[in-house]
């Protein structure tokens, strides 16, 4: 018996035969593995789909170039004539020299001994990943297991200019509230990880009852939060007060049994610290200062001051006693004075100029009101 067959049983038959060799076929199997283990690349946590699939070739991993720079948001030119690729944004750029097979980032050469930076020809060019990490704030990490490859600016990487402009921003906001005008004088960033540091410059206008124009010589902790935003870690300063010297010519006139006062007081100062008599200088003190609130039983305050004046033969001679300022219940004085400590030779001498704060007590005596004196400069005296 002969059986017959049409053309379309067939094309039928090959076609079910074909669906029954796929379903168990080993090279089937693996195609699919395969597939399912192609590098998914994802740009500032957005997945984006390369025209080529990233390879690992030599243990290093490449992806497309065009793909990845433009999902970064910079703009990409391909030169088909001279075989040039060039991307570039506000803050970092790329040139590939295909012919000559060199590559730029920032306009300095990039190379990795025995491997190739990209590979591939014209606009589709495929690159190392490792390179986006030479702009300095873009990073590119690779998870073998999950099979990710993740390009993303670093929050804790060099700041972009826009990140610049909002770090000034800031700050003129911090010193503007903090009490006086402040103008930014000058800004440098000077590093950058877990805190982005800058020493900056803040000239502050005096204002209220301040005396003198000054400029903070900062050092500025900044950190970069993950919504992106800015904010103030840390801010250590030395302070430059300006023109200091001028105020040997602001007296003011005060009621004489209050200047007598004063200046009497200061003298007090001065000889209970070179006889290191204690008790002397804590009878100076305002009783209502923070020593005495902070610390009622005194003892500790004692071994502090004991400590401070009791480190050497320290002398101390006042040169100047002018007083700046006035209230009925409080006085500033500008004074100058010099410290020698006696045990050092050969002799070392430093002169003070200081802002020394006075108070008139409820019992109606002067004291001194350490808390708020300030240390206008220091000079060495030969």
């Amino acid at each position: 018996m002969s059986i017959k067959l049409n053309v379309k049983s067939i094309t039928i038959l090959m076609l079910v035969s074909l669906i029954a060799i796929m379903a168990w076929n080993p090279a089937g199997a693996s195609a699919k593995a395969a597939a399912a283990k192609t590098i998914r690349v994802y740009v500032q946590d957005k997945e984006i789909h390369p025209r080529t699939a990233p390879v690992i070739q030599g243990g290093k991993l490449y992806v497309e170039f065009r793909s990845a720079v433009q999902a970064l948001g910079f703009s990409f030119k391909y030169d088909a004539v001279k075989k040039v690729i060039t991307a570039s944004s506000e803050d970092a750029s790329f040139r590939f020299d295909l012919k000559a097979k060199t590559a730029y980032v920032n306009n300095i050469s990039f190379s990795v001994t025995g491997t190739p930076v990209f590979i591939g020809s014209g606009a589709d060019i495929m690159v190392l990943a490792s390179i986006f990490q030479s702009t300095s704030y873009i990073n590119a990490d690779y998870d073998q297991k999950q099979k990710t490859l993740r390009i993303y600016e670093d929050l804790q990487g060099k700041p972009k200019k826009s990140d610049l402009k909002k770090i000034r921003a800031l700050l003129e906001a911090h010193y503007q509230t903090s009490g006086g005008l402040a103008t930014i004088q000058s800004l440098n960033l000077e590093s950058w990880g877990t805190y982005t540091t800058f020493s900056a410059d803040i000239l502050i206008h005096k204002s209220g009852g301040e005396l003198l124009d000054r400029i903070e010589h900062s050092s500025i902790e900044m950190e970069h939060q993950a919504d992106k935003s800015w904010t103030i870690h840390n801010i250590t300063m030395d302070t430059e007060y300006l023109d200091y010297i001028s105020l040997a010519q602001k007296e003011i006139s005060v009621p004489d049994a209050d200047k007598t006062a004063i200046i009497s007081l200061l003298a007090a100062d001065y000889k209970a610290r070179n006889e290191e008599n204690i008790d002397a200088l804590l009878a100076l003190q305002n009783p209502a200062g923070q020593m005495f609130t902070d610390d009622p039983g005194l003892e500790s305050m004692r071994e502090y001051l004991k400590f401070t004046y009791d480190r050497g033969e320290l002398k101390y001679d006042g040169e100047s006693t002018i007083i700046v300022a006035y209230e009925p219940d409080r006085a500033t004085v500008y004074t100058v004075f010099t410290m020698v400590d006696m045990a050092d030779l050969p002799l070392f001498k430093l002169r003070f100029f200081a802002l020394d704060s006075m108070v008139k007590a409820a019992d109606g005596n002067w004291y001194r009101d350490i808390d708020n004196d300030i240390i206008l400069d220091t000079e060495a005296v030969k």
